[in-house]
């Protein structure tokens, strides 16, 4: 499935069920781990756009889930979610980009999460021009030109997607390969060169640069 994905860590399934629904009637896609232990064999198997942490939960706690995703290099954003007001020194201090108290409504948990992936692409709206034809939903991670949609392979759309936040500057093959795949994947190193072909075949050659040992950069473009 091609949107938006989010991890979930909630001991409580109740809470866990009614953010999980909610998220879902949005079109994010939304996985779920009860403890720390399933959440980072998630991690460890898929790419996420964001993790809602939940402090107290079995196994491994919020905080030394944070710690590991830190070690690390996790880029990933991450929305602490608890009952206790005293975590949230200790919450930002370990890494998390933002908090929300477990007593807050269900619409600002969504302003949270929709203000934490638009400042992962480093924007105020849900769509990024490319050029004057060509723009990227992020939110439904998709591309279209003339506003007709164009389906990219999955992790071409992702190579593209983390470009798009990191624009304007270039990209190591080796930072794009561990945010485009997870870590049970072997080096697909030489796979990026596919990709990055086959972007260029339908953005043009100019908006995708490389340069040898430094890697790709979207051009930025203002319009």
């Amino acid at each position: 499935m091609i949107g938006t994905k989010i991890l979930l860590l909630e001991d409580d399934e109740l809470y866990q069920s009614t953010i999980k629904d909610f998220l879902e009637t949005e079109n994010f896609i939304v996985k779920t781990s009860t403890d720390g232990q399933s959440f980072l064999n998630n991690i460890y198997n898929n790419i996420y756009d964001l993790y809602i942490i939940d402090i107290n939960v079995p196994i491994i706690n919020g905080f030394e889930i944070l710690n590991l995703l830190k070690e690390y290099g996790d880029s990933t954003m991450k929305l602490v979610l608890t009952s206790s007001p005293s975590f949230v020194k200790n919450a930002f201090q370990k890494g998390c980009d933002d908090f929300l108290a477990k007593n807050s409504g269900i619409d600002e948990l969504m302003l949270r999460i929709k203000s934490l992936i638009r400042r992962n692409y480093h924007c105020y709206e849900d769509i990024i021009h490319l050029d004057e034809t060509i723009f990227y939903n992020l939110f439904e991670k998709k591309l279209y030109k003339d506003d007709t949609y164009i389906p990219l392979e999955y992790h071409s759309l992702l190579v593209l997607d983390y470009l798009i936040k990191k624009r304007g500057s270039y990209v190591p093959n080796c930072e794009l390969e561990k945010n485009i795949y997870p870590s049970n994947s072997a080096s697909k190193s030489n796979v990026l060169r596919y990709h990055i072909w086959n972007l260029r075949k339908v953005l043009g050659k100019d908006l995708i640069k490389s340069k040898k040992s430094v890697g790709y950069k979207l051009r930025s473009l203002e319009f």
